[in-house]
């Protein structure tokens, strides 16, 4: 992740965000891993389908992404589902910030996703929405973003799909 400041994962529940992160963090040499949902979590009575926690949780893992790349703590990683309003005010924000970022937008056949969804024990685990931010994954780009279908991947597997991915990222970025 040479070169880069900020690395967005964005994807609906389910899809391999965390594990992915979990996986990125034990590469890291400096740097830190930032996971909205965790953030979330420590709200009382934390409401999952509450977009007002989500606000919340968001603005208060952008604070804490701030602060670590103002002490030099770099690559920061940035989980979230991330609605394409959300991803697009918050690369708006980081280019305002003048910080050079990337995203990757995993994605999951919906049969597989549905599946994964009713096996989880805590967390957003509701069909439609989490339906809907995997549309929105799959059929929508931004600048700096680029689509990784995790579907017939083991987590090794997108791990080092992702590394290859961000390793070219720098190598453009260096040319």
């Amino acid at each position: 992740m040479k070169g880069l400041d900020v690395l967005i994962l964005r994807g609906a529940p389910g899809v391999g965000k965390s594990t992915l992160g979990r996986g990125l963090r034990r590469q890291l040499d400096h740097g830190s891993v930032i996971e909205v949902d965790d953030i979330r979590g420590m709200l009382a009575r934390v409401d999952w389908t509450s977009r007002v926690h989500h606000d919340i949780a968001l603005s208060v893992a952008l604070d804490s992404l701030l602060s670590f790349l103002r002490v030099e703590v770099r690559p920061v990683v940035l989980i979230d589902t991330f609605s394409r309003s959300r991803l697009h005010g918050v690369q708006s924000r980081l280019n305002e910030a003048e910080l050079r970022h990337h995203t990757l937008s995993l994605w999951l056949e919906p049969e597989l996703l549905a599946a994964r969804l009713r096996e989880r024990k805590s967390g957003f685990c509701d069909w439609e929405p989490s339906r809907v931010l995997n549309e929105e994954a799959r059929t929508n780009r931004y600048p700096n973003e680029e689509f990784i279908d995790t579907t017939r991947m083991t987590p090794e597997d997108v791990l080092a799909v992702a590394q290859r991915r961000l390793d070219q990222h720098a190598e453009a970025l260096v040319s």
